[in-house]
C-alpha cells in the first residue's frame, strides 16, 4: 500500500495528526506484519489495540481455549466462546470487526519441550514480521520465543502481569549496539532460576492487564513508525500504588543466549556503546 482512500483518511485522521506520525507513518503502519504470541489477557487485547490501529496483517499464536474464568479480563471473547480456541475465536472477531485484515491463526505453544517441531512450524510466519509481541503467561514459552527473536535478529515486545506487578520492554536484536548494551530476556531472567508466577497463582485485576497490553500496543507502533527513542529499556508498573519505574537493561556477559549474536557482530566491525 502506498497511498489510502478517502475513507482510510477519515478513520485514521487523529493518528496522523500527530506530526511525526502523519501519513507516512499511517501507510507503515498498515503495511507491517505482526506477530502476536499468547492471547490471552494480554495478546487479545494487543491485538485489538493493533487492528483498531491499522495493522492489516496479523499471526495469532496459542493453544489456550477460552474459560469462564478468563471472561473478567479477556474482553475479546465471551460466554459462548467458552471450550472454543482463543486464536479461532479471535481471528472471527477482529475480523468481523476489521474490514480487509489478514489474520493467520496458529494452534501451537511454544514450549522447551516441543520447541523444536513448533519452531519449525511457525519460524517462517515469524521472521517476515515487524515485530514479535511475547504476551504468554509462562517463563518457559518466552525463553523460547526471545530465542527465536535473537537467532533471526527480530523486534520483540515483552510483556508481563502478575498480581499487582506488571513489566514491559522492548529488545531490537537486529541493532548490534543495543544488544551489546541491554542484552535479551534470558539476561534479565535467566532459565536457570526456575522463578515462576503468573496470573493464575497470584491473580490480577483486569484493568491492570489492560495497562501493560496498552503499553506493549503502544512501543510496537511507535517502532513501526520509527517515533520509537528507546529500547532495552525495562518498565515496571505497580497497580496498586500507580507507580512506574523504569532501567535500562544490561546485557549479561555469560549469557548463552544472545552472546552468538553479540560475537558476530563483533566480527562484522560494529561499534558499541557501553557505560
Amino acid at each position: 500500500m502506498s497511498s489510502l482512500t478517502d475513507k482510510e483518511y477519515l478513520r485514521y485522521s487523529r493518528t496522523m495528526l500527530l506530526n511525526d506520525i502523519g501519513e507516512a507513518g499511517q501507510i507503515a503502519i498498515m503495511n507491517s506484519r505482526v506477530a502476536i504470541i499468547g492471547m490471552g489477557g494480554l495478546g487479545q487485547l494487543v491485538a485489538q489495540y493493533l487492528a483498531a490501529a491499522g495493522v492489516k496483517h496479523l499471526l495469532l499464536i496459542d493453544n489456550d481455549v477460552v474459560d469462564i474464568s478468563n471472561l473478567p479480563r479477556q474482553l475479546l471473547y465471551s460466554p459462548a466462546d467458552i471450550g472454543l480456541s482463543k486464536v479461532a475465536v479471535a481471528k472471527r472477531a477482529l475480523s468481523r470487526s476489521h474490514h480487509g485484515i489478514d489474520i493467520d491463526a496458529v494452534n501451537i505453544q511454544l514450549t522447551a519441550e516441543n520447541s523444536r517441531t513448533n519452531q519449525n512450524q511457525v519460524t517462517d510466519k515469524l521472521v517476515e514480521t515487524d515485530v514479535v509481541f511475547d504476551c504468554t503467561d509462562n517463563l518457559t514459552s518466552r525463553h523460547v520465543i526471545n530465542q527465536i527473536c535473537v537467532q533471526h535478529q527480530l523486534l520483540l515486545v515483552s510483556g508481563a502481569i502478575s498480581g499487582y506487578q506488571g513489566h514491559v520492554f522492548c529488545l531490537n536484536f537486529a541493532d548490534h549496539t543495543t544488544v551489546a548494551l541491554s542484552g535479551c530476556y534470558h539476561c534479565l531472567y535467566p532459565s536457570e532460576t526456575h522463578v515462576e508466577q503468573n496470573c493464575a497463582q497470584q491473580g490480577v485485576l483486569g484493568p491492570a492487564v489492560g495497562v501493560i497490553a496498552s503499553m506493549q500496543a503502544l512501543l510496537g507502533l511507535q517502532h513501526i513508525c520509527s517515533t520509537l527513542s528507546q529500547y532495552g529499556v525495562w518498565h515496571c508498573f505497580n497497580a496498586k500504588e500507580f507507580l512506574w519505574q523504569q532501567a535500562q537493561m544490561r546485557r549479561d556477559h555469560q549469557c548463552h543466549v544472545c552472546q552468538p549474536l553479540h560475537i558476530s557482530a563483533q566480527s562484522e566491525g560494529a561499534v558499541y556503546v557501553t557505560k
